[in-house]
């Protein structure tokens, strides 16, 4: 393989031209730059400008290919010089192609982040809307992958998108932190040309210049770093949902069923082809799969940047492939996810049933004895471990214990609780025993249904925000445009 296309590789030419219509419009704004500050003619300007609207049409049509000898960005200022001629020598004043590609990778992941952000929100609101349907839906809660205590599908729900909402609240901050404009560092060191960074920044839609050309530069990978750090954030709670999914979906679970949208018994693609009962999730273990690839690109773009000295480093175009593909598998994953919860089927009995069935109500029985006598919780939780340890034993469960029998039992140790039959049938009762739940963030109904109302607010919120940054984008497009006519 000759060098060129090692350092300008196939793979690295397919990344680039995502990069083309920033690189258009950066370039037209450092011209604009250059006309204001009197370092070019407006006559030049208006040929180099003219050149890259024609590049720009050809791009879109399909008929813009990178030169392997140039790269994107010389290749771009060959075809303005092929076209105006030596005007065209006169775009690459007071810049390197070092701020260049900074400058276009920062407007690219600005916009990629916006698009995350919205699928991330649409999930967000589907989990909602899932919860808001099964706010009274008993599920068996689990710890160390042991029954626990009962919960509701609707908090399962409303747990994970939660976990989201972190996720969203990360992706805001390091938006707003890397919202920097690099134009104007050039290599790394400045320019003794009169370059006007405000003007640049502004005319570019980012909120502040970034300041300090070396920090600029030498800073390449590490926005990438960042948004592959809450990437991976996403997919690990993905993992976990599919793999709570997974199990669910057993059937020695039987909690949940995939729709025949999502997988098809005796399907070419999730059906056996030997077993004609099988109906495999295959989509769900794709899932569980995905933060592993995550992780993986988050570690090996920690590992580049960990190397690299001060100033511009070759090293760091490597970044471009893995936050394209940390960005396309989340994507991807957050898509197929939403869909896959959007039709699940949810068998509340077979969840109700489990619930009286595998001792979980034992510490809400627990609670209710220390809270009704007043004798110390842990004395309690003896006297009903006890209990349970004989039903356990007996094969019979807590549903078959009566008042007489823990009367009986709390006698045997001095605390003697008189329940009735009716007292414990309620005590036992999973739904009663989970709506007793009233504090901040309990599972009971009315909580669930401010919680809701509360996430539902900050969705609105959320989606203001994106569409309040997609306005300043686009302003800063139209304002790049009018300006061009201007001249």
């Amino acid at each position: 393989m000759k060098t060129n296309e090692f350092i300008v590789s196939k793979t690295q030419q397919a990344l680039d031209l995502n990069l083309v219509p920033y690189d258009l419009w950066a370039t037209k704004v450092h011209v604009l730059m250059l006309v204001k500050q009197n370092i070019i003619e407006k006559s030049k300007a208006r040929n180099i400008l003219s050149a890259l609207f024609e590049i720009g049409n050809e791009f879109k049509q399909g008929k813009f290919s990178i030169d392997p000898n140039k790269g994107l960005h010389l290749t771009i200022e060959a075809k303005v010089i092929e076209k105006i001629g030596d005007d065209g020598y006169f775009m690459h004043t007071a810049r390197s192609r070092n701020d260049q590609v900074m400058t276009c990778e920062m407007l690219y992941l600005k916009e990629k982040a916006l698009k995350m952000m919205k699928q991330l929100l649409d999930t967000q609101e589907t989990l909602t809307a899932k919860a808001t349907g099964h706010i009274e839906t008993i599920m068996p809660g689990y710890t160390h992958m042991q029954p626990a205590k009962p919960t509701t599908f609707g908090q399962w729900c409303l747990a994970y998108n939660d976990m989201f909402i972190k996720c969203f609240e990360n992706l805001e901050y390091i938006f707003d932190k890397y919202d920097l404009c690099p134009l104007g560092a050039a290599e790394s060191y400045g320019t003794s040309w009169n370059v006007d960074r405000a003007y640049t920044a502004r005319l570019l839609g980012f909120s502040k210049v970034w300041e300090i050309p070396q920090e600029a530069i030498s800073s390449r990978g590490f926005p990438q770093l960042a948004y592959l750090g809450v990437l991976k954030d996403i997919a690990i709670v993905i993992s976990k949902i599919a793999c709570d999914l997974l199990l669910f979906t057993t059937f020695e679970f039987g909690y949940i069923s995939l729709s025949d949208m999502t997988a098809q018994q005796m399907g070419s693609v999730t059906g056996s082809s030997i077993m004609p009962q099988k109906k495999n999730p295959d989509v769900l273990e794709l899932l569980r799969s995905i933060s592993s690839r995550v992780i993986g690109y988050e570690s090996i773009v920690a590992n580049l940047l960990s190397g690299l000295p001060m100033g511009y480093n070759r090293d760091t175009r490597e970044v471009k492939e893995y936050i394209e593909l940390g960005f396309t598998k989340v994507e991807q994953a957050l898509e197929s996810f939403t869909g896959v919860l959007q039709t699940i089927q949810v068998n509340k009995d077979r969840m109700y049933q489990s619930v009286v069935k595998n001792y979980s109500l034992s510490t809400d029985l627990a609670d209710y004895l220390s809270q009704k006598k007043g004798p110390p919780y842990r004395k309690v939780y003896k006297l009903v471990g006890s209990i349970v340890k004989d039903k356990i034993v007996n094969k019979k469960t807590l549903s078959h214990l009566t008042a007489k029998e823990l009367t009986e039992e709390s006698g045997k140790i001095d605390m003697y609780f008189n329940l009735t039959d009716g007292e414990l049938k309620t005590v036992l009762n999973p739904l009663d025993a989970v709506m007793k739940r009233k504090h901040i963030g309990g599972a009971s109904a009315p909580v669930m249904k401010k919680i809701v109302e509360e996430r539902k607010k900050i969705f609105i919120s959320y989606s203001n925000w994106i569409e309040s940054t997609w306005v300043k984008i686009n302003s800063a497009k139209e304002k790049t445009d009018e300006t061009i006519n201007n001249i």
